[in-house]
Order: structure tokens, then C-alpha cells, then sequence
């Protein structure tokens, strides 16, 4: 896999200081963009989302012209044309943060639905607002579902009340109404922020014990759009694809 780094192309390894906050502490934040075979989705948003994060925890960075390197990145690696996932990382490094861009086939799945399992586990803090690299409980937590059989992980804070998938925003639907988990302790996603453009949802409290009286669920995240969910633990939802083509359509830039 050929990737960018620090003004050059290379598919070597990424060297790291061993010193460094990057390699002793998985420091750092990252975005994940979806590339329809025609566009980077939204990097716009993306670029917004990390670039604050940076700024918001006083972290000096270098930018780049993304999108002229994202399509050398596409272009050398083979992957105009097709559906891949790109990754804009900045490691925390030296004194200024430079980003690693990178990309890899990414085979959609339009009609999957999905099964996601109650993590037992509690990781609550403001810094999972951001995405950062330091992702550990929730990659732990995912490859843990996944050994189950589950394609995903319904994440709670301590009061059991609902915060997110390990991979992406959640939202419930009863009597026509939409909400999302309303909490400091989740991921600001920009994949529900477009779905907000198309849809009335509304932020509430969702308690684990609740979650039965809501009809539909639904996964979001810029991979996959807005996918239903069909059940969370032991709670059944019905699948819905209706409301799910109409945001997926502006997720994934699909509408033409």
C-alpha cells in the first residue's frame, strides 16, 4: 500500500520515534473518508473534524493539499475508479503534527443489516467527543463482538445509558420520532450531521431499559451510510431502509 508522508509517496513502513507521544501513547487523531470510485465523500467535514481537534488540544500541525494528494494516493495505489476507504492520520510526533494519508479497497455493502452485542465494559470520557488514535477499548470491544458472531458493539456510559457503536453513530425511531444519544461522552459524527439534513432527529437520554420501546434502529458512519440495525443485545428492532436510502444516498454521495 503506497501512503503519503512528511512531502513524499512510499510503501514502506512509517518510521516513528519510540520516544515519541505517537508511539508510547498512541497519541493522535484520524478520519476515516469513503471514495465512491467519482469522490472523496465530504472531506470538507472531515478536514474540519480533525483540523479542530487539533486546535482544540493546542497541537501544531502542517497542512497539505489534501485533495491533489488523496487522488495521487487513489491513483498510485491502483483504486481510481473503484470504492476504497481513506485514512487521513496525524500522529503526534515532533512539534508539529504532519499527516499520513492512505487508502485501501473498500467493498460496500448496501443491504446489510446489522447485529451489535452490549458492551460490558465502560469507557466514558470528553476526549471520546474526538477521534483519536488512541483507540484501544473500542478496537478491544469490537474484535471481541465480532469473535461472537456480532457485527458491532452498542457502547453505554456508566449510568447504562446509550452512547454509540465502536463504529458509529446510533439512532432510534418510535411513532415517527428520531433520536440520538444525547451526551458529551460520544463521538461528534459527521455522518449523523448529514442525516440531520435530511431527517428530524433529535438528541435525548436513551437508557438500556428503554430500548425496547423504540421500533427501527439504525448504524452510521461514512463507510456504510445509514444501515439498519436489527437488533442490540437482546432487543429486536425491525429494519427500516427507507429512512436509511434517503441519507445514505447523501453519506455516500450516491443520489445521481
Amino acid at each position: 500500500m503506497i501512503h503519503y508522508h512528511n512531502g513524499g509517496y512510499s510503501d514502506e513502513g512509517i518510521r516513528q520515534d519510540p520516544e515519541a507521544p505517537a508511539f508510547r501513547y498512541g497519541a493522535g487523531f484520524f478520519e476515516t473518508l469513503y471514495y465512491n470510485g467519482r469522490d472523496v465523500c465530504h472531506l470538507g467535514r472531515h478536514l474540519d473534524r480533525i483540523l479542530s481537534s487539533l486546535r482544540d488540544y493546542g497541537i501544531p500541525y502542517v497542512t497539505v493539499d489534501f485533495e491533489q494528494i488523496i487522488g495521487q494516493v487513489l491513483s498510485r495505489n491502483g483504486l481510481v475508479g473503484q470504492t476504497a476507504r481513506v485514512n487521513i492520520f496525524y500522529p503526534i510526533e515532533s512539534a508539529n503534527a504532519s499527516p499520513v494519508i492512505m487508502a485501501a479497497p473498500y467493498e460496500a455493502k448496501p443491504y446489510k443489516a446489522y447485529r451489535l452485542c452490549i458492551c460490558e465494559d465502560r469507557h466514558v470520557s470528553t476526549l471520546n467527543g474526538q477521534k483519536t488514535t488512541s483507540y484501544m477499548f473500542f478496537h478491544l470491544a469490537l474484535r471481541r463482538a465480532k469473535s461472537r458472531g456480532f457485527d458491532d458493539v452498542a457502547l453505554f456510559d456508566f449510568g447504562d445509558n446509550l452512547l454509540e457503536a465502536a463504529t458509529g453513530a446510533i439512532v432510534l425511531e418510535k411513532d415517527g420520532r428520531f433520536v440520538f444519544p444525547d451526551s458529551q461522552y460520544r463521538l461528534r459524527s459527521t455522518t449523523l450531521e448529514l442525516a440531520m439534513e435530511v431527517l428530524d432527529i433529535l438528541p435525548a437520554r436513551i437508557p438500556m431499559h428503554d430500548l425496547a420501546s423504540y421500533r427501527h434502529a439504525y448504524l452510521l458512519n461514512s463507510l456504510i451510510g445509514m444501515r439498519p440495525v436489527v437488533a442490540i443485545g437482546e432487543t429486536a428492532f425491525v429494519p427500516d431502509d427507507k429512512a436509511c436510502d434517503k441519507v445514505s444516498a447523501l453519506v455516500l454521495n450516491a443520489s445521481d
